[in-house]
C-alpha cells in the first residue's frame, strides 16, 4: 500500500518522538506531530538538505563563506523549495529539474534572514546565536549578499529546456516585492494609524510573495500554461497571507509549550500585528489612547500585556484572525483542486491541511 492510499485511511495516528533524523529539518514546532503529516515530504526536504551540504562554495575568504554555511547548517522549514518542486511535478515536470530553482529560492530566503536579524537586532535564529552576532553586522551583510548572487548562479543551472528570462524575471520581481513589503513593515513602525488592509498588503509582499514565486518557478520549469501559473500564484500568496495571520493569531491564543515562544512575545514587544491593528480599529477612544500609549512605551509590562489580550479577545479578533485564517486556506485549496490529480497535488493538499491545522 502506498504512502497516499495509508494517508487515506483513518488510522491511529502515530506520534513522533523527540525531533530527531530527518524531522528535525523542521522547525520547533514539528515537534511532537503526527508522523504521517510529515513522511510525505521526506523524500522532498532529504534531496534539499543534500543539495545544499554540496553546494560549491569557495574556503576563502572565510569571513565570507563561513557564516552562510552557519546559517544554511542550522535548519530550517525548507517550505519555500518544497513548494518548488511540487509546483513543477504538478504541472507536469519532472521535480528534479526544479532543484536549481529550489535552491536558488532558499538561498535568498537565508539572505533575507541574514538581514532581517541585523535590522530586528535579533540575538538568535533558529535557536543559535544570529550571525551578525557570532560575526559582526558588516560580516552578516557581506555574507546575506553573497547568498543573493550564489542564488543567482543557481538560476544558470536549469535546464536548456527552461525558459531563463522569465523564470530570473520572476524571481527577481518576487525579491524585489519581499523587500518592498520589509520596507513597508519598517515604516509601520512609526506610525499608529496602520489600517489591517495595509497591513495584509505588506505580509502580502513580505511572506506571500516569496512562497507564490517559488510555487511559479516550479511551474515554469515544467513549462506550465499561463493559468496554471495564475493558479499557482493564488495558491502561494493564499498560504502565505495564511500563515502570517496565523502567527498573529498563535502569539495570543497559543499553547506557549508548544509554541515554543514565549505566550503574547508579539504583544509584549508592541508589534503591529493583525490582532493588534483590528483591536485599534474597534476599540473605543479611551482604549485606543492607552494602546497606542503602550505601543509608543515598549516593551509592554506584564500587567499591560494581560490587559491588551483581554481586550483583543474582548473584541471578537481572536476569532475573526482564526475566521480569516481559515479563507485564505480555503482559496488556496479552491485554485488547487483545478489542477489534475497527482501524487504532487496531494502532497500539496497535505501540507496545506498540516500548516492549516498547526498549533505552534
Amino acid at each position: 500500500m502506498n504512502l497516499h492510499s495509508r494517508l487515506a485511511q483513518a488510522n491511529p495516528p502515530v506520534k513522533l518522538p523527540k525531533m530527531t533524523c530527518l524531522f528535525c529539518i523542521l522547525p520547533a514546532f514539528a515537534n511532537g506531530i503526527e508522523r504521517s503529516l510529515l513522511e510525505f515530504l521526506a523524500h522532498y526536504m532529504s534531496l534539499i538538505e543534500k543539495e545544499l551540504q554540496q553546494l560549491d562554495l569557495p574556503d576563502t575568504p572565510r569571513s565570507l563563506y563561513e557564516p552562510q554555511r552557519y546559517i544554511l547548517s542550522n535548519g530550517g522549514k525548507r517550505i519555500r523549495p518544497i513548494f518548488t518542486l511540487i509546483g513543477c511535478g504538478m504541472c507536469g515536470g519532472e521535480y528534479k529539474e526544479a532543484l536549481p530553482a529550489a535552491l536558488a529560492v532558499e538561498l535568498v530566503h537565508n539572505f533575507t534572514l541574514l538581514h532581517d536579524d541585523i535590522m530586528d537586532q535579533a540575538e538568535s535564529r533558529r535557536g543559535k546565536p544570529s550571525v551578525h552576532k557570532k560575526w559582526n553586522e558588516s560580516t552578516a551583510i557581506l555574507a546575506g549578499d553573497a547568498m543573493f548572487i550564489q542564488s543567482l548562479f543557481q538560476l544558470q543551472k536549469l535546464p536548456d529546456s527552461a525558459d531563463h528570462k522569465k523564470i530570473t524575471r520572476l524571481f527577481l520581481e518576487g525579491v524585489n516585492t519581499v523587500c518592498e513589503g520589509q520596507a513597508l513593515d519598517m515604516e509601520f513602525e512609526q506610525r499608529f494609524d496602520v489600517k489591517t488592509e495595509e497591513y495584509l498588503d505588506m505580509i502580502a509582499g513580505k511572506t506571500g510573495a516569496l512562497i507564490s514565486t517559488s510555487l511559479q518557478m516550479g511551474g515554469l520549469v515544467a513549462g506550465a500554461t499561463s493559468a496554471q501559473i495564475r493558479l499557482l500564484d493564488v495558491i502561494g500568496r493564499s498560504a502565505g497571507l495564511a500563515f502570517q495571520v496565523q502567527d498573529d493569531w498563535l502569539d495570543v491564543v497559543a499553547d506557549p509549550e508548544k509554541f515554543g515562544k514565549e505566550p503574547a512575545g508579539d504583544v509584549r514587544e508592541g508589534k503591529k500585528t493583525f490582532l493588534m491593528l483590528k483591536t485599534l480599529e474597534r476599540c473605543n477612544e479611551v482604549e485606543k489612547d492607552w494602546l497606542i500609549h503602550c505601543l509608543k512605551d515598549k516593551p509592554l509590562n506584564e500587567e499591560n500585556v494581560a490587559k491588551v489580550v483581554e481586550l483583543i479577545k474582548n473584541y471578537g479578533v481572536t476569532n475573526e484572525a482564526r475566521s480569516l485564517v481559515g479563507s485564505y486556506y480555503k482559496k488556496a485549496r479552491k485554485a488547487l483542486q483545478k489542477f489534475d490529480d497527482s501524487n504532487y497535488k496531494r502532497d500539496l493538499q497535505q501540507l496545506l491541511i498540516y500548516l492549516e491545522n498547526r498549533e505552534y
